[in-house]
């Protein structure tokens, strides 16, 4: 993907299909063993009794791996600097091994009103199963990024 020269190539509803990336069952094992050991993230047979009724990746693992795919494309390579938060939403949950794609879409930019060679841009990380588009993450991050 060819990098951003400056926020200034920005505008809302401006969007960018970034591929997809797959989550393998080990990944979401060893993510959950560490960082997030909910038994629905760990274990079949306990999966089974959840809310869930299977095995499925951790949100947080899924918003890394979203972030990873994003600094991986490129595109912000040149200009991003800092990241300033974000709101996620995982409205269906992701199962281990499921090819996903990655939309980027500009919900808002503004210059820095005490930085004017910066701009504040809130990004939204749209991930939807690469199967039948059901949407696994909708996340809405700030970006601080050069002008």
């Amino acid at each position: 993907m060819t990098p951003l020269r400056s926020a200034d190539d920005l505008a809302p509803g401006r969007s960018f299909d970034l591929g997809g990336f797959v989550l393998p069952r080990a990944e979401v094992l060893e993510f959950a063993a560490r960082w997030d050991p909910q038994p629905f993230h760990l274990d079949e047979e306990a999966a089974r009794h959840s809310v869930f009724g299977r095995l499925v990746a951790s949100g947080l693992h899924t918003y890394s791996a979203t972030v990873g795919h994003l600094i991986r494309s490129g595109l912000l390579s040149g200009i991003n600097l800092a990241g300033g938060g974000a709101t996620l939403v995982w409205p269906t949950p992701l199962e281990p091994d499921e090819p996903v794609t990655m939309r980027l879409v500009v919900e808002e930019i503004r210059t820095s009103r005490s930085k004017p060679d910066m701009a504040v841009a809130k990004l939204r990380y749209l991930v939807a199963t690469a199967r039948d588009g059901r949407l696994v993450l909708d996340a809405l991050g700030t970006h601080f990024l050069k002008r």
